[in-house]
């Protein structure tokens, strides 16, 4: 008896994960302070070791300057536009660019970064963010439908199964009615616009001083 009693009580135990997997959560849940460190660590290795340039942001008539200011502001709209519509953990988000993507803040968040790594004009930042930051997110994609699986075991496979992750299969009409910008305040996305532009105006310092 009491040998089966220390089984069930084993059984019943809930699974550590191993390191590895506890490090990745850590990572998951820091991954926008390590996003910037891992950007801020290489704009400091152009200006100081290889002495690289930034595109001129102000410079319109260069097609690359241009394209990537417009990625910049089309991630900040479809960040935009999903904060002021995401009510965290009260109710699944399915209208808006929820109806679109599942992911259109990761989506947007992407889209700004590649944006910035062209306006940097250093190839290994693409690297960066097509390999490390790239896998960090999508851990994070992965972590967060999990959540929703357990938050709305109701409703999340049937929108998970009619709606992808990032492409959309099609277009549908921008429901503004429903963002709201006591939402888009309350998600503190107006954090990503701030920076946006102090982004922005240091790249342009940068490429005045060297």
């Amino acid at each position: 008896m009491a040998s089966q009693l220390v089984a069930e009580a084993q059984a019943s135990a809930p699974v550590q994960p191993s390191p590895p997997r506890r490090l990745v959560k850590l990572l998951v849940q820091r991954r926008v302070p390590v996003s910037l460190v891992l950007f801020t660590s290489l704009v400091l290795l152009d200006i100081f070791v290889f002495g690289s340039r930034p595109r001129d942001v102000l410079d319109f008539k260069q097609p690359l300057v241009l394209i990537a200011e417009l990625l910049i502001a089309a991630g900040l709209a479809l960040r935009g536009w999903a904060a002021g519509t995401l009510r965290k953990q009260r109710q699944l988000a399915t209208r808006g660019p929820y109806a679109w993507i599942r992911h259109p803040l990761y989506a947007g968040s992407f889209l700004m970064m590649v944006g910035f790594c062209t306006l940097i004009h250093d190839p290994l930042t693409i690297w960066i963010v097509v390999g490390p930051i790239a896998w960090l997110y999508w851990q994070a994609v992965r972590s967060e439908e999990q959540q929703m699986q357990k938050l709305f075991p109701d409703v999340w496979p049937q929108y998970a199964a009619a709606v992808p992750r990032f492409i959309p299969r099609r277009m549908i009409s921008p429901w503004v009615a429903e963002w709201s910008l006591v939402q888009w305040l309350h998600n503190s996305e107006y954090q990503a616009l701030l920076g946006s532009l102090a982004a922005l105006a240091g790249l342009k310092l940068w490429q005045l001083w060297l």
